[in-house]
């Protein structure tokens, strides 16, 4: 278990990515993010690299934490119960966490220059890939494993589009038509 003020940072460093972006990551800002003295992150995480690699971990955590409670859920007994929890996911992701959620975009984004951050976040896309799929299939879709990734991509693209304020709004409507329409496509 990591040392409590080493969660602090990087809580705080994923406050800071979600409100300033990468470049305003700094030890300092991290510090005054986190309440903390000046120097603490230094003790915690070296360089910028390491306090970017122990915002990933904790982004990890947080996410994982998450994902346990709906695998111990069990799969979705109706298209409905799929299109809510994705719905709730949405509006929880755009609205309380939607600094967490800004911070996991940021770092997507990092990754398209610096690869290595990208490893492990889309280790846990595939685990949520794979899930996905097995709940569209509990379902009887047919090709879920080709939808179920499809479905993602759709997801996250409504995140993007309410994050950047291009869409607003539940997002039930845009999740019921977009699992319904995929659901439905069977070639």
């Amino acid at each position: 278990m990591p040392h409590p003020t080493a969660v602090r940072i990087t809580d705080a460093a994923l406050e800071v990515l979600g409100t300033g972006g990468i470049h305003a990551l700094s030890h300092a800002r991290v510090d005054a993010t986190a309440g903390l003295p000046p120097g603490s992150t230094s003790n915690y995480f070296r360089t910028r690299a390491t306090l970017v690699d122990g915002a990933v971990e904790r982004l990890r955590h947080l996410d994982g934490e998450a994902f346990a409670m709906r695998l111990a859920a069990g799969f979705p007994g109706e298209m409905s119960e799929l299109i809510r929890a994705y719905a709730d996911f949405v509006d929880d992701a755009t609205g309380e966490s939607r600094v967490r959620t800004a911070a996991r975009h940021v770092i997507f984004a990092q990754g398209v220059v610096q690869p290595s951050l990208l490893e492990q976040l889309n280790a846990d896309r595939r685990l949520l890939v794979d899930w996905t799929a097995g709940a569209l299939t509990s379902l009887g879709v047919p090709r879920a494993e080709h939808i179920a990734p499809l479905l993602l991509a759709g997801i996250e693209g409504l995140l993007l589009h309410r994050l950047s304020a291009f869409t607003s709004g539940p997002a039930h409507p845009d999740v019921h038509r977009l699992i319904t329409s995929l659901a439905q496509e069977t070639t």
